[in-house]
């Protein structure tokens, strides 16, 4: 257990021996010499486990796991009545000419925009899927419930998935659904965890001769490697992600080449950063306008980085335009953003005049106190008060704001014209595409440009 321990500690980057020795009150040296002891007091173990953010037998249970079994820890919370009517039908099998994959991939491409619509096909079709589609059901049905922040649900809902797919050895489902599981991880603030679900995810796929899979499981680890501040790393994986991947539109690689360009922005490489910022949505035969949006943010951070502030101007003009149209507290940001490239060029005045365009963002903000009388500060400022220091505290703010993601959700304005399925729909047989990507991390650096 104590060698599982320093495995964890050492994972968290340079100084976190350091850190975990303060933590406990003891001096250097103090935790490779119980290490090579062998023995910890328990008062010091809940120490560190504290100090790490670890739940003690989450800990212990992960530390003495059979590699043979899914060693997953228990969701929390009371077990959905969707997750009580799949175990009830594996239970008690009857055969129904139900709905099939393609069913369950057309709710699964809405799952980003309408999760809510998602959940209620899902609890109708849980009784009218093919027995054997069940575990790929509650899978989208779990990330649908993460995409509302429902965490503990989306937890139930996979975890179930992934039990019944273990039970059937369907291998392919166990990697997809580890993958899935491993955002739901991130969310909780469990990205060392959630890494790990995804390298086992990629032996998975490795082991299945799934190239494609498995080059989406390598993109997962580049984006947890990313999270955990390993720039490095996850270049390097991302890379090899792109070799696994096939060539031609896909959103995985669109995916890659953007977080690549993070990764790169975040190592000092901002030339490379930039190449790839331009090429990700050349990746995609039709890009989203909140990838647009991201991507253009992306390349706007670059060139302010550069100080090449025209350029960074132009871009951050462009992702206000279109985030108005879809999430008001992202446009608040960027714009946020917008006006410190404007006043970096010495564009005072026009500053001010972007930041009176907010005003009318006011009114559909006025339940959010934060954004509100940030916009109502930042007018109240004047010319004179626009400086880069007010424009910073303000963002600083409405970036805390943003961790709140239940409310965040909630400032979305975005219209989906795609319809959904129709309850009548079928498909008489299960479809080899795989399932979409999955959506993204929710971490500041990453959230407001990573691919939900």
């Amino acid at each position: 257990m104590i060698r599982f321990l320093d495995q964890e500690i050492r994972g968290r980057g340079r100084g976190a021996i350091s850190a975990v020795e303060r933590a406990v009150g003891k001096g250097e040296g103090w935790w490779q010499g119980r290490v090579r002891a062998g023995d910890i007091t328990v008062d010091q173990l809940l120490g560190i486990l504290d100090h790490l953010g670890l739940a003690p037998s989450a800990f212990v249970r992960r530390a003495l796991a059979d590699s043979r079994t899914l060693e997953l820890d228990r969701p929390l919370g009371p077990v959905p009545e969707i997750v009580a009517k799949a175990w009830r039908r594996i239970q008690d099998p009857v055969d129904v000419d139900g709905v099939g994959a393609t069913y369950l991939e057309t709710l699964d491409r809405h799952r980003y925009r309408r999760p809510g619509e998602v959940i209620k096909m899902a609890h109708w079709a849980i009784d009218h899927v093919e027995p054997g589609l069940l575990p790929r059901l509650l899978g989208i049905t779990g990330s649908a419930w993460r995409m509302q922040m429902e965490l503990d649900n989306a937890a139930h809902a996979i975890h179930a998935g992934l039990e019944l797919a273990h039970q059937r050895s369907d291998t392919a489902t166990v990697g997809d659904l580890l993958q899935r599981l491993s955002y739901v991880l991130t969310d909780q603030g469990e990205q060392e965890r959630a890494l790990g679900l995804a390298e086992r995810a990629a032996a998975i796929h490795l082991r299945n001769r799934d190239r494609a899979a498995f080059g989406r499981a390598l993109v997962d680890q580049g984006i947890w490697l990313l999270y955990l501040d390993r720039p490095r790393e996850s270049i390097a994986v991302l890379e090899h992600a792109l070799g696994e991947l096939a060539e031609g539109p896909s959103r995985s690689r669109m995916a890659a080449l953007h977080c690549l360009g993070l990764a790169h922005q975040r190592s000092g490489n901002l030339g490379a950063a930039l190449e790839h910022a331009i090429a990700a949505p050349r990746a995609v035969a039709r890009i989203g306008r909140w990838d647009e949006a991201k991507l253009l943010w992306l390349r706007g951070r670059i060139y302010h980085d550069l100080e090449r502030f025209d350029q960074a101007v132009e871009c951050f003009e462009e992702v206000v335009m279109i985030l108005r149209q879809i999430h008001l507290g992202e446009a608040v940001l960027a714009t946020c953003e917008l006006l410190r490239a404007q006043l970096s060029l010495g564009e005072a005045e026009k500053a001010f005049q972007v930041a009176m365009s907010m005003v009318a963002l006011v009114e559909p903000l006025r339940t959010n106190k934060v954004l509100s009388s940030a916009i109502r500060e930042l007018v109240g400022a004047g010319r004179a008060g626009m400086t880069l220091a007010l424009v910073k505290q303000i963002e600083a703010r409405i970036e805390d704001e943003r961790r709140r993601r239940d409310v965040w959700r909630s400032l979305g304005v975005e219209s989906e014209d795609d319809p959904m399925p129709s309850h009548e729909a079928r498909s008489p047989a299960p479809s080899s595409k795989g399932p979409l990507p999955e959506g993204t991390p929710t971490r500041r650096d990453l959230d407001s440009l990573l691919p939900r």
